[in-house]
């Protein structure tokens, strides 16, 4: 492999020219649209107001520069208050996939089987929709609508339209996202314990950054890469949490590498610090806003009681079985949600009405009056944070202890508080055991304990994926949830805030055209999803939201392979991957034998190369849509078609249409009675919206405009979706906390996460669910925080560790990329070129590895082969593998994936037993170096199964030149 050598050339041939036109350009209000205006001089610049969608994770907002109808350059928008003026490595090579030679532009069908070259022909969009309609019909005709599944990957045409296509067919697995390892489990902890949560708020700094199995200033994830580093430099105190050294790791001040797989342990172990030995958390928090006063009574035969979320008509119905103590246990005619709960100043139990939200002697809810202004001037960050004003009935709820009670029928047992039924499990975990099962030094976790848990209201953790892809995702992202919250950082200024969108944008803009808010598919086809036998709240999680929305993959592969309970014979997919979730031999070997298959995608990815069908999907700069910040930046506004699609591109909403209205399939609601409250009745003599009409309607909601009221009589107001625009490119990112009533922090005190008005979270209690009563309905054993070992670790498996000694994690963030995409853009390829493993220089001199080697790394399940990068940063017997790897150099049907794709190690039996969340990290491997004994004919570095072709190893490897974009006159 030869010297990287960047130089850039790759990104832009018109760099110069396009340098002396910017600067002709006016610095007055920028243009609205690049297509249409009539007025435009041949040469002039326009500089148009978007997101960027390169990673489609933080929504930077972005100008982009456009010329002659091209798009010439993408820069940061230095207004922009989720962003400040950044874009990333990934957003300025988002032109090299716009342009792209290998894009496809054109609808095609396979002419050959599948498992091999496709033999793809272009076709018409109505041959396509035709065989599209064909298809998917002969399946539900012979095996009915659950038959067909659909598989998305990360938003990146934006409106996950094909998840929604299952909705109208009448299947349950119409979501399959990366969201089951990636957000979906964070999302699932928080809807047991809070909905919703864990995003973490950086605009306002933070006292203590305190970053956990995650890279956000490279991933972009949650927070832009310039906010991240802001507030690392402006805290007091910084800390990194994670198996390897990270790029702000070196910078932080407090610096921990677990063993992987033992964040769980690692998390009880700060809690047990805080909370039992400095005694420094949010004790009023505790008591009266989560459920650690309820008090357990191990004797009690659980009444059940009935619940759903509301939300938005989505909400799936469950019921509780939970052994707290209720009004309905201690008195005849009492109610079941009558939670009792000790009063220690009275000596005697009262209740809390989780119906309601009041305590026993309440009769309306006080919401706290006195609010904090957070900044002032020019630096107020549009927030209010309310005092919390105790109890007005002068209780105190006991948070320890045990107490006698009588029940109903005369029995007298023992009532626990779940509060010290969880802090006897934290006690558990002392330092020492910690240090020992993390690997760490005891002084480096009281440290992080100390730093963090000295006052409250420090700032939030980001964490996020390394938590959920070591089989303990929920419980693993539970346990930083809770340390959030009771150290003061739930929805406070720089802390765990949650998403801005919950519950007041609902009804004003809506993201996916297709009916958002209609009727929930009914319970029991819900109940029928793939995977919901061994996952009973998989129907619940997919009724979230968000990342949340998926069927478990692991388990619709077994459907497809064995016809059990249930066949699978049909995939719809939008920028799907089969090597994002679950093992990608077996979705891959699945996959090749479904029945029929359409896709839409950018490029001739491995997965898509299985399908009957592949149509072209619209890139980002090519879409209209809204865009608010994923995480809690509160940043509004609007990404914008820029350019006119490629070829024959058509976003992805507009196709699911197209395909439904050809089978048939009613889209619009037809009636007043089926239609959600907030649907415009002129839309219900819309039968069929054509295409220019979805163009019109695709994000604004109503005709008649919109409002959105805020604090300090501010309002955002809007005729319709052009006047959305045209004020956006006027204004540029709106901050929700100025605009909106979730600019109030603490929104729990006033009523703002939950739909009804009442005060706490959208949980069975209404209350911060510590003891999650939902876990113990569906999976006792689990209401509290659990600490699990790695199903494959050298104490799981001491057995396996003797021929497979190394533990392996992956998933590090390499700049350039966005996991499996960006292999085939030059600026992104040329700067990392082959697939890499970090390996400790001790590790590798003991199995006479040299920086650059290529080697296998194998595990039970497969090998595949990346080059050895030595690195002091990682633990020795510990080493890092790149993820998402596949090589658009090499031919078709796999493009080489089965080469160096780590997924295609992973173990997709070896879940989480609550989500089905794969275990992607965390197993045991070996590692060898590559030799010409070793490897397939004799070729050290990899090559196409199907014709020998090698891979690109070299960042002047002519093939990369091949990929500069076109014009569009070559297209």
């Amino acid at each position: 492999m030869k010297q990287l050598k960047c130089t850039r050339r790759t990104f832009l041939k018109t760099a110069a020219a396009t340098s002396v036109a910017l600067g002709l350009t006016s610095a007055g209000a920028p243009v609205a649209l690049a297509e249409g205006n009539a007025t435009q001089a041949a040469g002039d610049v326009q500089k148009i107001r978007t997101h960027c969608r390169a990673c489609g994770k933080m929504e930077c907002a972005i100008w982009a520069w456009v010329q002659d109808g091209r798009v010439i350059d993408l820069t940061g928008d230095e207004s922009a208050i989720s962003s400040r003026g950044h874009i990333c490595a990934k957003g300025k090579s988002a032109m090299q996939a716009l342009y792209h030679p290998d894009r496809v532009r054109y609808p095609m069908k396979r002419t050959n089987p599948k498992g091999e070259d496709p033999g793809w022909v272009r076709i018409s969009w109505d041959e396509a929709l035709e065989l599209g309609a064909k298809g998917f019909q002969e399946v539900i005709d012979k095996y009915g609508g659950p038959a067909i599944k659909s598989l998305h990957g990360t938003s990146r045409i934006t409106s996950y339209g094909s998840m929604l296509f299952g909705y109208y067919v009448g299947s349950p697995n119409g979501g399959c996202t990366a969201g089951q390892v990636c957000k979906g489990p964070r999302t699932e902890a928080g809807a047991l314990t809070c909905f919703p949560a864990h995003w973490v708020s950086l605009n306002e700094g933070c006292k203590v950054f305190f970053q956990w199995g995650t890279n956000q200033e490279v991933s972009n994830y949650d927070n832009a890469n310039r906010v991240t580093v802001d507030s690392q430099v402006n805290a007091r105190k910084s800390i990194c949490v994670g198996p390897r050294l990270q790029n702000l790791g070196k910078e932080c001040d407090i610096k921990v590498h677990l063993r992987p797989g033992t964040d769980d342990a690692f998390g009880m172990g700060m809690l047990n610090i805080i909370v039992n030995e400095m005694k420094t958390y949010d004790e009023m928090f505790a008591k009266k806003w989560t459920d650690g006063p309820f008090l357990f009574v191990e004797e009690l035969e659980p009444t059940p009681f009935d619940w759903q979320a509301n939300l938005d008509n989505q909400g799936y119905p469950l019921t509780v079985k939970t052994r707290l103590l209720k009004e309905s246990d201690v008195k005849e005619g009492g109610s079941v949600r009558r939670f009792m709960v000790w009063d220690k100043k009275g000596n005697r139990l009262t209740w809390f009405d989780s119906e309601t939200g009041l305590w026993e002697g309440e009769t309306e809810y006080i919401k706290p009056t006195k609010m904090t202004k957070i900044g002032e001037g020019e630096d107020w960050c549009g927030g209010f944070l309310p005092e919390e004003n105790g109890f007005s009935t002068g209780i105190d709820p006991a948070l320890d202890g045990e107490y006698e009670v009588t029940l109903k029928d005369g029995r007298k047992v023992s009532a626990t508080p779940t509060f010290k039924l969880f802090t006897d499990g934290l006690a558990e975990w002392t330092p020492e055991r910690v240090a020992e099962h993390c690997e760490i030094d005891v002084e480096s976790l009281r440290e992080a304990a100390q730093e963090y848990g000295c006052e409250l209201m420090q700032g939030g953790i980001q964490y996020q994926l390394a938590l959920e892809h070591a089989g303990n995702a929920i419980q693993a992202t539970r346990i930083p949830l809770i340390l959030s919250a009771l150290t003061g950082n739930l929805d406070t200024p720089g802390g765990n805030r949650g998403g801005e969108t919950v519950h007041y944008l609902y009804n004003c803009f809506f993201s996916y055209v297709t009916p958002f808010g209609a009727p929930m598919q009914d319970p029991a086809l819900r109940a029928k999803v793939a995977g919901g036998d061994k996952f009973p709240l998989l129907p619940f999680f997919q009724t979230i939201g968000g990342a949340a929305f998926h069927h478990d993959q692991t388990s619709a592969t077994d459907m497809i392979l064995t016809g059990k309970p249930y066949p699978i014979r049909a995939m719809i997919s939008a920028t799907g991957s089969h090597h994002h979730s679950g093992n990608a031999n077996r979705n891959w070997e699945a996959f090749k034998s479904l029945d029929f298959y359409w896709a839409a995608e950018l490029w001739h990815s491995p997965t898509v190369e299985l399908a009957d069908v592949l149509v072209p999907a619209c890139h980002f700069l090519e879409i209209d849509t809204l865009r608010i910040s994923q995480g809690a930046e509160s940043g509004f506004g609007a990404q914008v078609a820029v350019v006119p699609p490629q070829g024959e591109a058509k976003w992805d909403t507009i196709q699911i249409i197209q395909l439904c209205k050809k089978m048939g399939i009613p889209w619009w609601p037809t009636s007043a009675e089926t239609a959600p409250p907030f649907w415009p009745k002129e839309w219900l003599d819309i039968q069929w919206p054509d295409e220019q009409q979805v163009n019109e309607m695709s994000i604004f909601h109503s005709t008649h405009g919109m409002q959105i009221p805020g604090p300090e009589g501010k309002k955002l107001e809007f005729k319709d979706w052009d006047d959305f625009k045209e004020q956006w490119q006027e204004h540029g990112q709106w901050d929700l906390r100025e605009v909106t009533p979730i600019g109030y922090y603490r929104r729990h005190m006033l009523g703002y996460m939950r739909k009804d008005g009442l005060p706490g979270w959208e949980t069975p209690t209404t209350k911060f669910e510590l003891w999650s009563t939902l876990l113990e309905t569906y999976h006792p054993g689990e209401q509290l925080p659990v600490v699990r070992e790695p199903v494959e670790s050298p104490y799981s498996t001491p057995d396996v560790a003797e021929e497979y000694p190394i533990i392996l994690t992956s998933g590090r963030r390499i700049p350039v990329f966005f996991h499996s995409e960006g292999r085939q853009q030059p600026f992104a390829r040329e700067q990392a070129v082959v697939p890499t493993f970090q390996i400790n220089p001790e590790t590798a001199k003991e199995l006479g590895i040299e920086q650059g080697d290529w080697c296998w790394i194998e595990s039970r399940r497969g090998k595949i082969r990346q080059v050895a990068d030595l690195f002091y940063g990682i633990a020795p017997g510990v080493v890092e593998a790149d993820h998402g790897w596949w090589f658009p150099e090499l031919p078709a049907p796999t493009h080489g994936y089965n080469l160096s794709n780590i997924n295609c190690l992973v173990d997709d039996t070896a879940q989480d037993p609550i989500s089905g969340a794969t275990t992607l990290r965390a197993y045991l491997v070996k590692i060898y170096k590559a030799t010409p004994e070793n490897c397939p004919n004799g070729v050290v570095i990899p090559c196409a199964d199907e014709d020998g072709t090698p891979i690109i190893t070299d960042a002047n490897d002519p093939r990369l030149k091949a990929w500069m974009p076109v014009k569009s006159e070559e297209v």
